[in-house]
């Protein structure tokens, strides 16, 4: 099969992915929506902060965010020495193997005089380029398999990354290896090159291939005597020395062509372009595979870096912010380092939720941006794992791409509040930091009511029932604390949400001491429906102060996951 032809429908292909993921930065985002915004607008915006970062005052802080998040890679090193080692042998080694051997004759040949791939230093920094990348491949594939107890899911196409990128340089390793011991390509080196006068001269060159450089031959007998040997080593050294340095020098190359030479020597020129061919699949296959898998992040990661050092955590046009978002969903590349670092992922095995985890969010929010229909279980586990953040911005911090995951996962609640689905536990003050809805407070406060019409419509209110109650027939509640109340309501004097208002009772629905006695005559369920219980700071005083300890903070912790349950078994019922 034509090189050439291969060459230009892998980078054809590539180029055509990078496009596609450029068009998908500006046209598409969380929230706000990116309808509302035109494609002009965003090119337009991404043209002036492009423009303001290269020839504005924040040009130092773009210099400094290259050579520090870029070159340095600091943010991975802060987090994890092990991790940063593994990404510096794996970008370095890569790096420069694309550039000094794929791309040799561009580069290489017009950097160095006299340039030829079999002579050293390039001989020698061939293997030792491969064998830094295998390394890092090596750690990261212990880091993938150790840390997975600790909330580390891998996808196939984590696996696929690390395949593509071994596979490149052991297939490149073992070709170099079947050349070393291969007659046929010892043959026509000594055809083109070699300064050979007869069969005796060329059976002297043999023997000395055979005794120093690795060469393996299956099809006759040569006789390797020390006379001949160093006669080998003249002739070599008048018509080989010039363009070709010792296979030893390629050390690990040379070691697998100890290895592999004999098992290939019967049929040498099959194996050299079955492993031409093998290598070469695995290097063009990578090219165009690159642009839709995680790979990406090698061009959307420096971007994320920069922009982030650029623009910190502000929020800045809303346009910027679309394109931030979709630059940073494509620039994550699955490390899991802010699932490890998260404060609420001891949450992920008791609600058996991947979403919990803000690496999983992230891989799956390119569904909410691009519009993709889900079915409305998989809307439910992303919205509770959305809403199980507690925005610390820890992952933030961490994140070795650069992105604001912080303002990423506020976005994407938003952006599923647009889709109708109201969330039950909002209406709890732990359940998002009520700071930051100020930056959509009208998006958040219309949400708020749609879960507080869902509360009135599943739950009785005390001031809806005549009175006096009687003795309901209801389950007795779990906390049997409650059964040791005698109504002193020294829980509601001292409580601080009931003092923050004139008329708490109207407010709050039920006060502490009748939310404890509904549970006593057996009423649950309007125990649950009180405002009260989500309103509560759960500062412990009530607890603190009740003179039989009956456990009020705990019994509204209970009460307000009952209630929830209760809701949600009821729509999808």
């Amino acid at each position: 099969m034509n090189f050439n032809l291969l060459l230009t429908v892998a980078v054809s292909v590539c180029l055509i992915g990078i496009l596609l993921r450029l068009y998908v930065w500006v046209s598409q985002g969380i929230h706000p929506s990116s309808v509302a915004i035109a494609l002009p607008e965003r090119l337009s915006a991404a043209g002036r902060a492009l423009a303001g970062a290269l020839f504005g005052p924040r040009l130092i802080t773009t210099l400094k965010s290259i050579v520090l998040d870029l070159l340095l890679q600091k943010r991975v090193l802060d987090k994890s020495l092990l991790r940063w080692v593994a990404h510096g042998l794996i970008f370095s080694g890569f790096l420069l193997l694309f550039f000094l051997h794929a791309l040799d004759d561009q580069i290489t040949a017009r950097l160095f005089s006299g340039y030829v791939s079999t002579l050293n230093p390039y001989l020698f920094l061939r293997n030792l380029f491969g064998i830094m990348v295998l390394a890092g491949v090596a750690i990261a594939v212990y880091r993938r398999v150790t840390l997975r107890p600790q909330r580390m899911i891998s996808y196939a196409s984590d696996w696929a990354a690390l395949v593509f990128v071994g596979g490149i340089i052991l297939s490149g390793m073992l070709l170099e290896g079947a050349k070393i011991s291969s007659y046929s390509t010892f043959e026509r080196m000594v055809a083109d090159y070699g300064d050979v006068a007869d069969d005796a001269e060329q059976l002297a060159l043999e023997a000395f291939w055979i005794k120093e450089n690795g060469l393996v031959v299956a099809h006759k007998k040569v006789e390797v005597t020390a006379d001949l040997v160093e006669q080998g080593r003249e002739i070599s050294g008048r018509s080989c020395v010039e363009c070709h340095a010792p296979n030893s020098s390629a050390f690990v190359s040379f070691a697998l062509a100890k290895v592999t030479g004999p098992m290939l020597a019967a049929g040498d020129a099959g194996a050299v372009n079955f492993l031409w061919y093998l290598h070469i699949l695995f290097c063009l296959s990578f090219l165009a595979w690159l642009p839709f898998s995680k790979m990406f992040h090698i061009i959307s990661a420096p971007v994320s870096l920069i922009t982030t050092r650029i623009m910190g955590k502000e929020n800045g046009e809303p346009a910027n912010v679309l394109t931030r978002q979709m630059v940073g969903i494509s620039a994550c590349t699955h490390c899991g380092s802010c699932s490890l670092e998260c404060s609420s992922n001891m949450f992920f095995e008791s609600f058996d939720n991947e979403f919990i985890l803000p690496s999983e969010k992230v891989q799956f929010l390119k569904n909410i941006a691009s519009g993709k229909e889900l079915d409305n279980a998989t809307y439910k586990r992303l919205q509770q794992g959305l809403y199980i953040c507690t925005s610390c911005d820890r992952c933030t911090n961490i994140c070795p791409s650069g992105i604001n995951l912080k303002e990423l996962f506020v976005s994407s609640r938003y952006a599923l509040f647009d889709r109708g689905i109201p969330e039950t536990t909002m209406l709890s003050h732990f359940s998002f930091p009520l700071a930051l809805a100020q930056l959509y407070a009208g998006d958040h406060f219309k949400a708020l009511k749609k879960v507080e019409q869902l509360f009135r419509k599943s739950f009785t209110a005390l001031a809806d029932l005549a009175r006096p109650l009687t003795l309901g027939k209801g389950q007795k509640y779990t906390n049997s604390s409650y059964q040791s109340c005698y109504a002193c309501q020294r829980c509601t004097n001292i409580c601080p949400v009931v003092r923050s208002y004139d008329n708490p009772a109207e407010a709050l629905g039920m006060l502490p001491h009748q939310i404890i006695f509904s549970l006593g005559i057996g009423k649950t369920d309007l125990a649950m429906g009180a405002q009260m219980i989500w309103s509560c700071s759960t500062c412990y005083l009530c607890q603190e102060h009740c003179p039989n300890q009956v456990e009020l903070c705990d019994i509204f912790y209970g009460l307000k996951n009952a209630a929830i349950a209760k809701i949600e078994e009821g729509g999808r019922s």
